[in-house]
C-alpha cells in the first residue's frame, strides 16, 4: 500500500482529495488529510475507509516529521513559502512531492539531491501556475513541430466569479485565497513586448489594464504577472520579442482597485497600532488630508475621481467609510482591507465560480504569419466543487498518480511544461470536462510588420 499525505484541506483541495479517495482502490492508496481544523478535512475525506484526517500544523516541524515520514508522496496545498519546509522533510524520508505553487529557490535547491535519492518534486501543477504552462507548452511544441518559428507568446488566465453569480459592483469574489489576492501585483510586472523589456512597478500595475476579447465569450482586463521573463527561458523561447503571462478580471475592476493602491490601503508592511479601537471610517480617514468636514467628498478629491460617481460609489460600496469597527489587533493595512473585504464579497452558498484561460500566439511558417488561439472556460460544479478547486486539485491529483505509478520517472525539481507531464495530465483533464477551444488563422500583414 502506498501513503499519500496531502497537505492542506482548503477551498483548493476538495477535488485533490476526491479524486485521490476515487482511486484509493484501484491503486491501493491510503490518504492521509492534514489541516489545521481537522473537521475541516474530516468533512471532505467523507468517511471514506481508505482516508484519515489529522491535524496538521506546518509552522510544526515536529507535527510535519510525524506525518511525513511515512508518506510516499506528499502533496503539499500548503502557503506558498511552507512548501519547501514540508519537501525538506520528505527529502529526509524518501518521499516524492507533489505543488501547485511557483517552485521557491529553496525548492529548487533540492534538485540534484532529489536526484540522488530516485525522488520527483513536482512543482507548479495547478490552474496558474499550471494548466496554463502544460496548455502553453503543448501549443508551442505543436507549432515547432511544424516548423513554426514563435513571434509572440501571450497567456491570460482569471478565477473570477461566473456572470450568473456576479452581484456586485466590483465584478469579484473570493474563491481562493484572499490575501494572495489583496497582495497581487505587489513586487509590481516584467515582460517582453515587441522586443523590449518592460517594468511596471506596483503603484502603476492596474492604471492601465489590457483588453482581451475571447472569442465567443465576452471582454475582460487583464493586469501582468509579477515575473514573465523568466518563464521565457523554462519554455525555450529565449529570443522571442513578445513574452507575456498576465491576469484577468472583469473590467472596471482594475481601475478601481488602483485606488485602494494610491490610498494605501494594501500596504503589508507595518501595524496600525490600536487599530482594535478603531472603526474603518476613523483608519480610512487617517490616510486622507486634513479639514475637509465630508469626508466622503474628502475621498473622491483626494484620489482625483468624480464625487458620486461609479468609482466613488464603488469604493463606498465596501463600508470603508463606515462605523464598522475593525476587529483585527495591530493589523496591517491589507490584513485590515482583508477583513473587511472578506465580508463584503463573501463567496455564498449558490454562488458559482469560474476559471478562464486565454493564449494568443503568433508564430511564422513558410514566409506567412499566423496566429493561434486558444481559450478554456470551466465553471464550478457546486460550492465545494469549485471551478478553483477542480484546476487546482486535479492536475495535482493526476500529477500524482502518474508518479505513484511510475509513468512520470523524471527525477528532480520537475515542472510541468515537460511532455511526460503535460500529455497525460491534459489528457485526463479532457476526459474530465476541463479541455481548451484552440484556432488557427492566416495574418493579413507581411511578415516584416512584425
Amino acid at each position: 500500500m502506498k501513503n499519500v499525505l496531502i497537505c492542506g484541506a482548503g477551498m483548493s483541495a476538495t477535488d485533490l482529495i476526491s479524486y485521490m479517495l476515487q482511486n484509493a482502490d484501484q491503486y491501493d492508496w491510503f490518504v492521509t488529510v492534514g489541516d489545521i481544523v481537522v473537521e475541516t478535512a474530516e468533512k471532505k475525506i467523507g468517511g471514506h475507509p481508505r482516508g484519515k484526517a489529522v491535524y496538521f500544523d506546518c509552522y510544526d516541524n515536529g507535527i510535519m516529521e510525524q506525518y511525513i515520514k511515512d508518506s510516499d508522496i506528499v502533496i503539499s496545498l500548503l502557503p506558498p513559502g511552507m512548501h519547501a519546509e514540508a519537501a525538506k522533510i520528505a527529502l529526509r524520508h524518501g518521499a516524492h512531492v507533489v505543488t501547485a505553487s511557483y517552485a521557491s529557490q529553496e525548492m529548487i535547491d533540492m534538485h540534484e539531491e532529489a536526484i540522488k535519492k530516485d525522488l520527483t518534486f513536482l512543482n507548479e501543477l495547478g490552474a496558474d501556475p499550471g494548466i496554463d504552462h502544460m496548455s502553453g507548452m503543448r501549443s508551442i511544441d505543436s507549432i515547432r513541430g511544424k516548423g513554426g518559428e514563435l513571434t509572440s507568446f501571450e497567456s491570460y488566465c482569471g478565477s473570477l466569479i461566473a456572470p450568473e453569480s456576479n452581484d456586485n459592483p466590483w465584478g469579484y469574489k473570493f474563491t481562493w485565497s484572499p490575501m494572495n489576492v489583496i497582495l497581487a501585483g505587489s513586487t509590481g510586472a516584467c515582460f517582453y513586448e515587441d522586443g523590449n523589456l518592460r517594468c511596471v512597478p506596483y503603484h502603476r500595475l492596474f492604471e492601465n489594464p489590457k483588453k482581451i476579447d475571447i472569442p465567443g465569450f465576452r471582454d475582460f482586463e487583464a493586469y501582468e504577472n509579477r515575473d514573465s521573463v523568466s518563464f521565457r527561458k523554462k519554455y525555450g523561447l529565449d529570443d522571442i520579442p513578445t513574452f507575456i503571462r498576465a491576469t484577468l478580471r472583469y473590467p472596471g475592476f482594475c481601475e478601481a482597485w488602483n485606488l485602494l493602491i494610491k490610498l494605501g490601503l494594501t500596504a503589508n508592511n507595518y501595524p496600525i497600532d490600536d487599530s482594535e479601537n478603531m472603526t474603518y471610517r476613523d483608519w480610512v480617514s487617517s490616510y486622507l488630508p486634513g479639514g475637509n468636514p465630508n469626508l466622503e467628498n474628502s475621498l473622491a478629491d483626494h484620489l482625483g475621481i468624480e464625487r458620486g460617481g461609479p468609482l466613488h460609489q464603488k469604493l463606498l460600496w465596501t463600508d470603508l467609510l463606515s462605523e464598522r469597527p475593525i476587529k483585527r489587533v495591530d493589523g496591517t493595512p491589507a490584513e485590515i482591507l482583508l477583513d473587511l473585504l472578506l465580508d463584503k464579497l463573501k463567496f455564498n452558498h449558490g454562488d458559482t465560480d469560474m476559471l478562464v484561460f486565454f493564449e494568443r500566439i503568433r508564430y511564422r511558417l513558410n514566409g506567412e504569419l499566423y496566429e493561434h488561439l486558444s481559450h478554456l472556460v470551466t465553471k464550478g460544479l457546486d460550492h465545494d466543487h469549485t471551478a478553483i478547486s477542480r484546476t487546482v486539485g486535479l492536475p495535482a491529483a493526476i500529477g500524482a498518480k502518474l508518479i505513484l505509478n511510475g509513468e512520470i520517472q523524471s527525477r528532480g525539481v520537475l515542472y510541468p511544461w515537460a511532455r511526460e507531464v503535460y500529455e497525460p495530465v491534459l489528457n485526463e483533464l479532457s476526459e474530465l470536462g476541463i479541455s481548451y477551444n484552440s484556432s488557427q488563422r492566416k495574418l493579413h500583414h507581411s511578415v516584416d510588420e512584425f
